[in-house]
């Protein structure tokens, strides 16, 4: 018998008011009308078309509880709304109850969108309960029925009446369950090492296959080395943190897990970054030591590489080992006894908040910042994902996403190795046959690419290179709809788009496919459409706000910022940046983007902040003016370069911005080329405000070397053309 874990008690009003719990099973409903007052205090509203589990209805049956049917329409939900009142008003709560519609795994409730929206504008206020069912496990950590472990239950504080009263509870719920997955056990009661090392235990047969070459390398042996090198490292490493120069691969995930054993600070740098970029990142994590492999030097050799001696050749150290030594440790770590080899590594007990890897961003803000991630965050990370993408022992991922990514950490080295996955790598994007080739021969469920890398894969693969594919992610920039909609018609491919940031060890969002029908009702709660990144991952809290006052909720599908709030959410960036002054407001952090909330909750990115300008009265989201252009102009996206770039200028004439259009399409600019823009835009059906005032022919556009546009280098280069003092 599971005992709940109640906290929010005192947030139960006095007078009677209206409960929604985002899901009830029986369990949860005692402890509700317990926590209510008992039985007399309590009037269960159910709703006709989504009626609770067979346990529950019985338990009601028995219990002769109080309650009523209703069937919540579009509109016409006065005569509901009366019911409710008349129960208020007899000293009872009345706490909605519905059943399991379709949905995604781990999803935030059960109530669908129009259910919950009944009570918008009725003068009633509302109670939010957030009900959270939990494994002690990775897999199936976070769940929306039974079997569970543990039952936590939230009472939010009481919201009073208004038109945004759904969107309301909806965010209460996201911050309650933010709240309660960073106490989760699995999270709380061990080290990202431990949790690593258990489960490379547990699954020593699973393994690393190089896709170089077609070798392979079991989880025990990538334990065994580790162990080797984490001794080496022990010995004559004395900084904190310790840099690695490799793409994905063996060696990558040794040096990792070496670093994490002996007690030192993996930093995975970007090996494709600007030479300043990489030589701030060095200053700032104070690395001065770097793991790489000699014939990763050979290849990447315009690379601005440390001097020689600060350079540890892994492959070097690895070729020194004798196979006795591997086969002592295999041994030992057959009979489960690896603690006598990590105990005198760790010097000290590892904290949940400690640092466990270093990250920095991709500079879309002009420099890279660094990013501590905990052990907290990347095992919440992991938790997040497995329960909204169930993963098991067994299948297969793809990692060619870099490791300094948090999508590439992550999705291609920690939750696989975490789940029992086996992972097969490759060192280089820009090889889209080999990259099919892999996919299809070994039967690959997960990858995560670029929009830019995803056109070369489909231009250099047929519909049955990607027949294994159930979860191909989307990352680093926004998922162009003419992409999406070329995957799913020529290839019957479902592009998955996630919405990621450097400052988030998850996906904050992902674009899961529509859900199957639940028995017995019709009610399905999307996971997500083509233009959104889907609904935000389990324990991640989302609030949409007013651009210039964060105080203010926007109401659902309204544009505002996007603050995110999570255990796999940073808490400062490194080294106290005054970036984390602005951007961080108690435990809620600025994203800087400007995205909305639909009622479903499916999160829907429309841009940074900076690639918005006023035009008028209206705000013109540069990404997807882009879009738009290159459908008029007649470019095809398909190519993965940049052709063209909005932006956004102060006008010299008055208030708002002039919008100029950066294009390599034109080699020289006439006036009927911004007439051709404009009526090309309007007759799609495009707002006029979308149309350049500014058309300027250039050779190239700068990108970042994650593939977004280098957005600081374009204003700078617009505003000194065109005279114009930058802002």
């Amino acid at each position: 018998m599971i005992t709940p874990t109640i906290e929010g008690s005192g947030n139960i009003p006095a007078s009677p008011t209206l409960v929604v719990p985002n899901r009830v099973d029986l369990t949860a409903l005692r402890a509700l009308e317990e926590a209510l007052g008992g039985r007399d205090r309590v009037v269960w509203m159910v709703e006709n078309t989504l009626r609770p589990d067979p346990e529950v209805v019985m338990y009601l049956s028995q219990s002769r509880a109080t309650g009523f049917l209703c069937a919540i329409d579009r509109s016409g939900n006065e005569d509901i709304i009366q019911l409710v009142r008349d129960r208020l008003v007899q000293g009872r709560h009345v706490v909605l109850l519905c059943g399991h519609p379709g949905q995604q795994a781990a999803a935030l409730t059960d109530v669908p969108a129009r259910l919950l929206s009944f009570a918008d504008g009725s003068r009633l206020s509302a109670l939010p309960v957030y009900v959270g069912m939990y494994n002690d496990k990775l897999i199936g950590g976070i769940v929306t029925s039974g079997p569970y472990d543990k039952l936590h239950i939230t009472f939010a504080p009481e919201i009073k009446p208004g038109p945004t009263l759904s969107t309301k509870i909806r965010n209460a719920w996201m911050e309650a369950a933010a709240e309660q997955l960073n106490n989760h056990p699995y999270l709380t009661e061990q080290s990202l090492t431990q949790a690593l090392v258990q489960s490379l235990i547990a699954h020593p047969d699973a393994m690393i296959i190089d896709g170089v070459d077609d070798s392979q390398l079991s989880y025990r042996r990538l334990l065994s080395y580790a162990l080797i090198f984490s001794e080496t490292l022990h010995k004559n490493i004395t900084n904190k943190r310790l840099g690695i120069i490799l793409p994905p691969g063996k060696l990558s995930a040794i040096a990792n897990l070496a670093c994490l054993l002996s007690g030192i600070t993996p930093v995975n740098f970007n090996y494709n970054a600007e030479p300043e970029n990489f030589r701030y990142q060095v200053e700032q994590s104070g690395v001065n030591r770097f793991i790489t492999e000699v014939r990763f030097t050979h290849k990447l050799r315009q690379f601005n590489w440390p001097h020689q001696r600060d350079l540890i050749y892994i492959d070097k150290h690895l070729a020194d080992v004798g196979n006795g030594s591997v086969r002592l440790r295999d041994v030992v770590i057959r009979l489960g006894k690896t603690e006598l080899l990590t105990r005198r590594l760790q010097q000290e007990q590892v904290q949940p908040d400690d640092e466990a890897a270093l990250l920095f961003t991709g500079a879309t803000g002009g420099i890279a910042k660094g990013v501590p991630m905990s052990h907290r965050m990347l095992l919440s990370a992991a938790v997040q994902m497995n329960s909204r993408l169930p993963l098991k022992p067994g299948q297969r991922c793809l990692s060619a996403f870099p490791l300094s990514h948090p999508i590439g950490l992550l999705c291609g080295l920690l939750l696989p190795l975490l789940s029992g996955m086996d992972i097969v790598t490759y060192p280089d994007t820009t090889t889209p046959r080999r990259l099919c080739e892999l996919i299809h021969n070994y039967g690959t469920v997960l990858t995560a690419f670029t929009p830019a890398q995803t056109y070369s894969l489909l231009n250099a693969g047929t519909p049955d290179h990607f027949t294994s594919l159930r979860y191909y992610l989307i990352a680093g920039e926004k998922l162009p709809i003419d992409l999406a909609h070329l995957a799913a018609a020529k290839y019957s491919l479902n592009l998955m788009e996630c919405y990621t940031m450097g400052e988030n060890a998850a996906p904050i969002a992902i674009c899961a496919p529509m859900p199957s029908p639940a028995p017995g009702t019709s009610h399905i709660i999307p996971a997500g459409h083509i233009g959104s990144c889907g609904q935000p991952l389990p324990g991640t809290a989302i609030r949409i706000t007013d651009i210039n006052r964060p105080e203010v909720t926007q109401p659902a599908n309204s544009l505002g910022l996007i603050w995110l709030k999570g255990s796999a959410t940073l808490q400062a960036y490194l080294k106290d940046r005054p970036e984390a002054t602005t951007c961080m407001r108690g435990k809620w952090f600025c994203t800087g983007d400007i995205g909305k909330l639909d009622p479903d909750g499916l999160l829907t990115i429309c841009g940074r902040k900076a690639r918005f300008s006023k035009v008028g009265d209206n705000l013109v989201p540069h990404e997807a003016a882009e879009e738009a252009l290159y459908r008029v102009l007649g470019a095809n996206p398909a190519d993965g370069i940049r052709r063209l770039a909005i932006v956004g200028v102060p006008n010299p004439r008055g208030q708002g911005d002039i919008l100029v259009l950066l294009s390599t399409l034109h080699k020289t600019v006439v006036p009927q080329d911004l007439i051709t823009a404009r009526y090309g835009l309007l007759n799609a059906r495009y707002p006029a405000s979308w149309a350049p005032d500014r058309i300027l022919p250039v050779k190239t556009i700068p990108v970042l070397s994650n593939g977004r546009l280098n957005y600081p280098l374009c204003y700078r280069g617009v505003c000194n053309q065109l005279g114009i003092i930058p802002v």
